[in-house]
């Protein structure tokens, strides 16, 4: 009888750990329909993006900054957040020589209007409009904090097609001509993607079971930015292709992004004054929540 029950308990416990490895998830953000008006949320960010322009030198641009989002509601198509920035940081340098950012004081703690919309696939900032009527000289510097090349996806963090999925589970998604600026000032890029989502881990932690979900892109850019150099602004133009590398922390029991940390590489051909150059560029940024 003792060897009977062992046997009974060994096969249950092996059930167990089957049936666990099997449960499938989805990865949907709570549902900002089902939020309630004037709740917020807070992330840490830094980002950073450098290259090498050959007869200029090592360029590097670096911020860091504390990001607030507060649900409003729906307005027409779409919902509606507002969107503040504080304790901005900047360490810009060209060749050395420290680049000043001429916006990093209008934006700090002044909130714009960000819109997404409230139905379809299509989830990322439709648009953005400045809170005060005074601040529209600012349209083009908020646009370019917050529809960076990391801009984030409001419904689906990982795709569409991230709907019940288990442990070791693969999905691709894509993007097309996703608009973004790459630094203040600049004229708008575009990127097209194609990537691939792997769930490699579910782990209890204080009572709270969270996924890690790792993604590798393909991306294809057509990249406009402007450098600043000497007193000058100088425009930077071409196409550039490479991989970015994603590993996310995400809550599946409150449906919220915990941490991300993405690497980027690219290299391609450009124009500057008349002249060809290739160019590597090396691009990291860090999302995390902040309690």
């Amino acid at each position: 009888m003792k060897t009977f029950y062992t046997r009974f308990l060994l096969v249950f416990c092996i059930s167990l750990a089957f049936c666990g490895e099997d449960e499938k998830y989805s990865f949907i953000y709570g549902g900002f329909q089902r939020l309630n008006v004037g709740e917020n949320w807070k992330f840490k960010i830094s980002y950073e993006t450098s290259f090498t322009i050959p007869g200029i030198g090592f360029i590097k641009y670096s911020n860091k900054n504390i990001e607030t989002i507060k649900f409003l509601g729906t307005e027409g198509e779409f919902w509606k957040f507002e969107a503040t920035l504080t304790e901005m940081e900047s360490d810009n340098y060209v060749n050395g020589i420290e680049i000043m950012d001429h916006y990093r004081e209008a934006l700090e703690d002044n909130p714009c209007y960000q819109f997404v919309k409230s139905s379809g696939f299509d989830d990322d900032v439709d648009h953005i409009k400045p809170v005060k009527e005074e601040d529209a000289y600012l349209q083009e510097a908020f646009e370019a904090a917050y529809m960076n090349i990391f801009s984030r996806n409001y419904r689906y963090p990982f795709g569409r097609n991230a709907v019940d999925v288990a442990v070791g589970d693969s999905w691709n998604t894509s993007n097309d001509s996703m608009r973004f600026y790459v630094n203040m000032g600049s004229p708008p890029s575009l990127l097209s993607s194609r990537s691939t989502s792997t769930l490699k881990s579910v782990k209890e932690r204080r009572g709270r079971k969270i996924a890690t979900v790792e993604r590798q892109d393909s991306t294809t850019s057509d990249l406009r930015f402007l450098v600043e150099f000497m007193g000058e602004r100088r425009l930077l133009a071409g196409y550039a292709t490479g991989t970015t590398d994603l590993i996310y922390k995400w809550d599946l029991d409150s449906g919220a992004m915990l941490k991300v940390h993405v690497v980027s590489n690219m290299t391609g051909n450009f124009e500057m004054d008349d002249k060809k150059i290739n160019i590597k560029i090396f691009a990291r940024n860090i999302y995390k929540k902040v309690k």
